[in-house]
């Protein structure tokens, strides 16, 4: 994986920008700091390296978005789960899952893994700790990713009424990221939309209704393809 420094270098010398330019353009930096992060002496703190993405005139978003990563813990774990769960292979997903997890990512990924369990088989093997669990982090998230959405979105059929509706609000209350960043918006809406069908299917319409009264504010004249969507379940 090429390293932070390497590519913060590439792209600065790419948009014809010299160390000094970045360096005058914040309080927080100088020349020679930023010499020793582009050889990978040495990191930046944060702020300093959100001043020096900002010396090049450009967001973090932007910045990020023209790296190639190295796919994370969650798209190689969510690759593999999917390939078990497009073939219903129960045995597949339950070879997912550690029988001792203590790393959150581990906990997080069992829960995920017997989630599509329920889902293909209707065998729950999500336990009452696991739920509270999911609950706690998903609580505990001032401002929800594209993670923490879809990890929501896949594990509504573990979840009881006043859980799910109260997560539901804290994911549309949470819209920092998804105002700036419009890919997580999509999936927020998706979600939103997914969530309200899921409610209405359980018989929990009063809790709908309110999900409901958030698509006033939450899609646009562009959300076409949701609105249809929308229209087509209420229809039926």
């Amino acid at each position: 994986m090429q390293e932070i420094g390497t590519y913060y270098k590439q792209v600065r010398e790419e948009r014809g920008y010299t160390l000094s330019d970045v360096a005058m353009s914040s309080d927080y930096l100088d020349k020679s700091q930023l010499s020793r992060f582009e050889s990978c002496e040495n990191m930046l703190s944060a702020d300093r390296f959100l001043a020096a993405i900002n010396g090049l005139n450009m967001t973090p978003s932007e910045f990020f978005a023209l790296k190639s990563n190295e796919p994370s813990q969650y798209h190689i774990f969510a690759t593999k789960m999917m390939k078990y769960v497009m073939k219903k292979e129960v045995q597949g997903l339950k070879s997912l899952i550690k029988p001792k997890a203590r790393m959150k990512m581990d906990k997080i990924f069992n829960i995920l893994a017997k989630s599509a369990i329920l889902d293909i088989s209707q065998e729950n093997l999500i336990t009452t700790t696991e739920k509270k669990f999911l609950e706690n982090y998903l609580l505990n998230i001032p401002q929800w990713t594209f993670f923490e959405v879809n990890i929501f979105g896949m594990c509504l059929e573990i979840l009881d009424e006043d859980e799910v509706y109260d997560l539901g609000q804290d994911m549309l209350a949470s819209n920092e990221l998804t105002q700036i960043i419009a890919f997580n918006g999509e999936i927020v809406k998706k979600t939103a939309i997914n969530l309200y069908v899921y409610l209405i299917s359980k018989g929990w319409y009063r809790r709908a209704e309110k999900i409901e009264k958030e698509f006033d504010t939450l899609l646009t004249d562009w959300n076409i393809e949701e609105k249809i969507s929308l229209h087509i379940f209420k229809t039926f």
